[in-house]
């Protein structure tokens, strides 16, 4: 089919709200999941992003969906207290060690998705379609395999091709791939993702370098048979700390980046948290490449590949220095760029809730495909919320070809 429809969903824990608000003001509140996927041939997803996934293919409205990270409750029981004192004791003496429950995840997913949770992955995408298809919305959700050291992709639909190998169909629920997708290790869950009466063992499909799942995608796509060309793609993150590297002579700003000390504890904390750093700009600008680039396409859409993604980054005052942007004091910048992952506290939501908005208004800065590390200049993609959104309206309309 030309113009194959990929939405691509980062992992980032309750982050992920942002991802859900996106997709409202792109619909609207009330829109459900599986009028959202009607626009979509494919949809990867890691991770939070794999909860947002869940809520699409339950069909729930998306202003529900966002209550799913809004609603403390909800939130909590998906983020449970690990029960064992040892991890709590050396994650208050160290900073490291894991804080919750992965035995209490999976009863939790199982809840939240009611309808289709404990349905097996081909069944539940079953009926799903892109308005005008025959066929399934292809669902991928990663994760990582904790005995094989490797990469696992739970696929609702398979392929067997000479140039391309195997890929199987999952044999696990909905529930249980966003279990596995979404258990991220020793600083967050405290061990391996399980299933009821199966052996394997899984950790956040972070761990495999897809946090952002975009790359995976389109390779998923064109392993599927599907032209890089004739790609169009969605992919939408949950924000990214961009902070420019302080020098010798500066003095200390939440509005840059410290030089890191080395040691043990200090690297084993930057390992804990990298695996939900998109290296820079780097998954979506080889997504860009292997799509064709700018190639046939009509100015001022340059690539195939939509990022949609708050950065927590500073901008530059009429003087150039940097400052918080706008609708933002330092105060607020600096507590959200420290912000981890799991944000559980009803106060941190909201925080990234206020965040998220003033992304959409175009007033904190957006993620493009690729900017200058020293000047935090775009130089491809949308710089800004609104730039995204109607280079993404105009994609879908067909208006981007030559």
């Amino acid at each position: 089919m030309a113009n194959y429809r990929i939405l691509s969903l980062d992992g980032g824990g309750a982050w992920a709200l942002i991802q859900v608000k996106a997709l409202i003001a792109l619909y609207d509140v009330k829109t459900t999941g599986h009028e959202v996927l009607s626009d979509f041939d494919l949809v990867a997803a890691n991770s939070g992003g794999s909860i947002v996934l869940g809520g699409l293919v339950e069909d729930i409205a998306l202003g529900e969906l966002l209550g799913y990270f809004q609603n403390e409750t909800k939130r909590r029981s998906v983020f449970s207290p690990t029960s064992f004192w040892s991890d709590s004791a050396l994650s208050a003496l160290t900073g490291i060690g894991p804080k919750y429950s992965e035995k209490a995840k999976l009863p939790a997913l199982e809840t939240l998705f009611s309808k289709r949770g404990d349905v097996k992955l081909p069944d539940a995408a079953a009926g799903i379609r892109r308005t005008g298809s025959s066929i399934d919305v292809h669902l991928l959700i990663v994760g990582f395999d904790y005995d094989r050291n490797r990469a696992t992709f739970f696929r609702s639909t398979g392929f067997d091709s000479p140039a391309w190998g195997k890929g199987d169909v999952a044999d696990v629920t909905l529930a249980e791939a966003i279990h596995a997708s979404s258990n991220a290790p020793v600083n967050y869950f405290d061990g391996p993702a399980c299933f009821l009466e199966r052996t394997d063992r899984y950790w956040d499909g972070g761990i495999t370098g897809c946090n952002n799942p975009v790359l995976a995608a389109v390779t998923e796509a064109i392993t599927l048979g599907q032209n890089a060309s004739d790609l169009s793609v969605l992919s939408i993150g949950t924000a990214t700390v961009s902070l420019p590297l302080q020098q010798k002579d500066q003095a200390d700003s939440p509005f840059l980046q410290p030089r890191s000390d080395d040691g043990l504890i200090n690297d084993l904390q930057k390992l804990a948290k990298a695996i939900l750093d998109d290296p820079p700009d780097i998954a979506s600008f080889l997504a860009h490449v292997m799509t064709g680039g700018p190639s046939g396409l009509k100015a001022p859409i340059t690539s195939r590949v939509v990022r949609m993604n708050p950065l927590i980054s500073p901008i530059k005052d009429i003087s150039g220095n940097w400052v918080a942007p706008e609708g933002m004091t330092k105060s607020q910048f600096s507590y959200i760029a420290s912000l981890d992952m799991d944000a559980v506290e009803q106060h941190q939501v909201d925080m990234i809730s206020n965040f998220a908005d003033l992304w959409l208004k175009s007033k904190v800065p957006n993620q493009p495909i690729r900017k200058n590390g020293d000047t935090f200049k775009s130089e491809l993609g949308q710089a800004w919320f609104q730039e995204a959104f109607a280079a993404w309206q105009t994609i879908k309309a067909g208006g981007h070809l030559i």
